[in-house]
C-alpha cells in the first residue's frame, strides 16, 4: 500500500467517529457504490407521444453539483437543483444521474485526496436531505398507477452490517414505494433484527445489498436465516450490489431467487417473484 493510501486509511480511522471505523481494505468508493450507484436502477424511459426530451444531466453538470455540495453553504446546491428542475429535467434523472453521479464523484475525489472523509459524509447527508424534500413530488408522479395495482405488496430492504451511508437505500425505497410497494428499509441492521422482523411481519420479498468480499459469509447466513424464520414460507430473496457485479455466481451459490444490477429490473423482478408466489398458492 502506498503512503497516500495509508494516509487515507488513517484519516478514515481517525475521523469516522460515530460513523464507525473503516475496516482494513475497505474503500469509501466501495461503500458509495454499494449504497448509491444505480446497480439498483435505470434511467427514465420516454414513451411514444411524450413531450420532447428535456434537458439531461451530463458529466459537467454532475461535477459542478458535486463541488456545490462541498460549499460551506447548502444554497449553491439548492440553486443548481432548482435550475435543473426548471429546465424540465425529470426527477428520475435527478435521482439517478445528478444525485448518484455526484456521490460517485465525491468518492473518487476522496480516493485521490481531493476531499476528506468528513466532507464526503456531509455532502452525502445533503443529498439525502434534498431527496427527502423531493419525495412527495416523486411519489405523486405515479400515484394513480400505484393505486390501481391490486393487493398490498411488501418488501424489506437491508444492507449488510457495517454500511454507513444510506442514500442508495433511500433512493431504492423511493422507486418501490412509487410503484405501490409497502417498504421497510433497514440500513446496516443490528444482529437478529432482520430475522425478528421477518418472523413477526409478512413480507413478500427480501432485498439484500452487499459490497465487499468480506460480506459473503454474512450474506449467506442472512439468506439461510431468512428462509428459516420468515412468516412467509415462500419469501422471495433478491440480492445485488457491487459484490454481485464482481461475483455474479454468488446468486446461485447462495440460493437467492433473483439478482439484478438495475432498479427498473429490480421492481419488475420483485413483481414477477410475487406473482409466482401467488400462482403457487392458487395451485
Amino acid at each position: 500500500m502506498d503512503k497516500a493510501s495509508k494516509g487515507r486509511r488513517n484519516r478514515v480511522a481517525n475521523s469516522a467517529g460515530a460513523l464507525g471505523e473503516a475496516t482494513d481494505g475497505e474503500r469509501l468508493l466501495d461503500v458509495v457504490e454499494a449504497q448509491i450507484i444505480p446497480h439498483l436502477m435505470q434511467t427514465h424511459r420516454t414513451q411514444p407521444g411524450d413531450l420532447p426530451a428535456p434537458k439531461s444531466i451530463g458529466a459537467a453538470e454532475v461535477e459542478i453539483f458535486a463541488r456545490a455540495l462541498l460549499d460551506r453553504s447548502m444554497e449553491p446546491a439548492r440553486l443548481m437543483l432548482a435550475d435543473h428542475l426548471s429546465a424540465g429535467v425529470p426527477l428520475e434523472l435527478i435521482y439517478l444521474k445528478l444525485f448518484t453521479g455526484a456521490a460517485r464523484q465525491l468518492g473518487e475525489w476522496w480516493e485521490s485526496d481531493e476531499c476528506n472523509f468528513s466532507q464526503v459524509t456531509v455532502s452525502l447527508s445533503r443529498i439525502q436531505g434534498l431527496l427527502h424534500e423531493l419525495s412527495p413530488s416523486f411519489h405523486s408522479f405515479a400515484a394513480d398507477t400505484a393505486a390501481s395495482r391490486a393487493g398490498e405488496r411488501r418488501i424489506m430492504m437491508i444492507t449488510m452490517p457495517g454500511q454507513q451511508h444510506t442514500l442508495g437505500l433511500s433512493i431504492l425505497s423511493e422507486f418501490f414505494r412509487r410503484d405501490g410497494w409497502v417498504v421497510l428499509a433497514i440500513p446496516s441492521p443490528e444482529a437478529g433484527l432482520t430475522q425478528a422482523s421477518l418472523s413477526s411481519h409478512w413480507f413478500d420479498v427480501l432485498a439484500l445489498s452487499a459490497s465487499l468480499d468480506s460480506e459473503v459469509e454474512s450474506l449467506g447466513k442472512t439468506i439461510q436465516a431468512a428462509r428459516k424464520t420468515s412468516l412467509n414460507p415462500r419469501l422471495a430473496i433478491m440480492i445485488g450490489g457491487p459484490l454481485l457485479l464482481r461475483r455474479p455466481e454468488l446468486a446461485r451459490e447462495l440460493e437467492a431467487d433473483g439478482c439484478t444490477s438495475d432498479a427498473d429490473e429490480a421492481v419488475r423482478m420483485a413483481s414477477t417473484l410475487l406473482q409466482a408466489q401467488r400462482d403457487v398458492t392458487l395451485n
